[in-house]
């Protein structure tokens, strides 16, 4: 498989010792191939120059409805992506059908069951984070509740897991999950940061939701909390929709201004675009600039 030169070389920033091991590098999802395994998919983000790979759980296994997963699979699929030179970043379990903590007891069980899981499968594979969201609730007089709940969950999981050091937990936030939805961002930032977990800051969440002003949303509060980056532009109007740079509307370079001197990894969103390789092709530059620009805000010089 041959997807064209790439005019942008290897890219690694000095030691990573202040940050995770996917810090500094150019990290692609495997949906830029959704639809293809895991090794297709590693094949495909190798040679469109990233470094590292974010991973969705769907690609984890064969794909088939009903066929189990378990910590072997996890760990194949690790030593595939780092045999195609790639580190692994995120699990990606965002939307999990297991994730469900707000429709009574059982429902909650099923949730810790299926997230302490998801934890043992990024250990295996060697994964420094797990990605979820925070769920859906109508009411807002529930947000508190919801809050301590998603804090709860995920202790009870990180102990059921059986892991000594469970990898970290980040929440994705959509325009239709709780925090956005019903502008309770920094209530659920400081519950996350009382249990070790954070938040992902997806600016096309973050946009779809607040619009271009998404900046004003970020408190102090929140900003301690951000531990992944899903980096992308928006329209602001439609969700799911993750354009490349420059397509939307977004002040990049702001938002980069803000996440400055934060050792997190800055993962290409793609999800929804109709042509990712196009514009990975077309846009890398754009993309790295601001990943070398931030790993420069925390004292890192480019090595290659």
């Amino acid at each position: 498989m041959s997807l064209g030169p790439m005019s942008l070389g290897p890219m690694s920033l000095g030691p990573m010792s202040l940050g995770p091991p996917d810090f500094g590098k150019r990290i692609g999802m495997s949906l830029i191939a959704a639809r293809a395994d895991l090794e297709t998919s590693a094949a495909i983000v190798k040679e469109l120059g990233f470094d590292g790979m974010e991973v969705h759980i769907h690609q984890l296994g064969p794909g088939l409805p009903g066929v189990p997963v378990f910590e072997a699979h996890a760990e194949a699929a690790g030593n595939a992506i780092r045999r195609a030179g790639l580190v692994v970043s995120a699990l990606n379990a965002v939307g999990d059908i297991t994730f469900d903590p707000f429709r009574g007891p059982e429902a909650l069980e099923r949730t810790i069951d299926g997230l302490s899981g998801h934890l043992r499968w990024a250990e295996a594979m060697g994964a420094p984070r797990v990605l979820i969201w925070e769920g859906r609730i109508e009411e807002r007089q529930y947000v508190d509740a919801a809050c301590n709940t998603l804090a709860q969950l995920i202790e009870k999981a990180a102990h059921r897991s059986g892991l000594e050091n469970p990898p970290a937990i980040s929440c994705e936030l959509h325009p239709f999950t709780f925090a956005l939805k019903h502008r309770a961002i920094t209530p659920l930032a400081v519950a996350l940061r009382s249990v070790g977990a954070g938040l992902c800051f997806d600016f096309c969440h973050f946009g779809v939701a607040l619009g271009r002003d998404l900046l004003d949303a970020v408190d102090n509060d929140v900003l301690d909390a951000i531990n992944h980056v899903h980096y992308s532009d928006t329209d602001t109007k439609t969700s799911e929709l993750h354009f490349p740079p420059g397509g939307g509307v977004l002040d990049l370079e702001a938002i980069g201004s803000r996440l400055e001197g934060k050792p997190i990894a800055v993962s290409w969103d793609l999800f929804g675009w109709p042509e990712p390789r196009h514009a990975v092709r077309s846009r890398m530059a754009a993309y790295e600039a601001f990943v070398r620009r931030h790993a420069a805000s925390l004292g890192h010089s480019e090595r290659r």
